[in-house]
Parts: structure tokens; C-alpha cells; sequence
């Protein structure tokens, strides 16, 4: 994904305010996300449509830092259910 299809798919989550994301990545890892914030590129020319960048995530109490040219696809995750 380039980081302008990254920047549009957070905000369609903001949107629907979805719970968790799933992070589906080139090497077949799934990362469940509990929050996600996309970190500022650089001011370079093109710096849109780049695949450079990183996406910081929070999963089970850890920090981790997830480059954009990794990410193949990002689902919303439901809430889940209460009894």
C-alpha cells in the first residue's frame, strides 16, 4: 500500500470508529491493533504516493513500528460482543 492509501483507510476507521484493526503484511503475519497512528514523512517530493513510512501500532500493551511498503491490507475489527 502507498501512504496516501494508508491515510485513507484510517480515516474511513476513524469514521466508523472501529474498535481494533487487523494488519495483514507481505511476510503472511496478521497484527491485531488496538491503536494506530500514521508517523510524518519526511518533506520529500512524491512523499504521498511513497511507500516510505511507518505506521506505529499498540498491540497487547507493546509498541511496534510497521513499514507502509509491508502492509498488504487493513481491516476494521467489530467491538467485541457484550454479554
Amino acid at each position: 500500500m502507498t501512504r496516501s492509501e494508508i491515510k485513507r483507510a484510517l480515516a474511513q476507521m476513524d469514521q466508523i470508529r472501529a474498535y481494533s484493526l487487523r494488519l495483514f503484511l507481505d511476510n503472511r503475519t496478521t497484527v491485531l491493533a488496538y491503536e494506530w497512528y500514521l508517523e510524518d514523512a519526511e518533506d520529500t517530493e512524491g512523499s504521498e504516493d511513497s511507500t516510505e513510512g511507518l505506521l506505529r501500532v499498540l498491540t497487547r500493551g507493546r509498541q511496534a513500528m510497521i513499514a507502509i511498503s509491508r502492509i498488504v491490507l487493513i481491516e476494521a475489527m467489530p467491538p467485541p460482543p457484550s454479554y
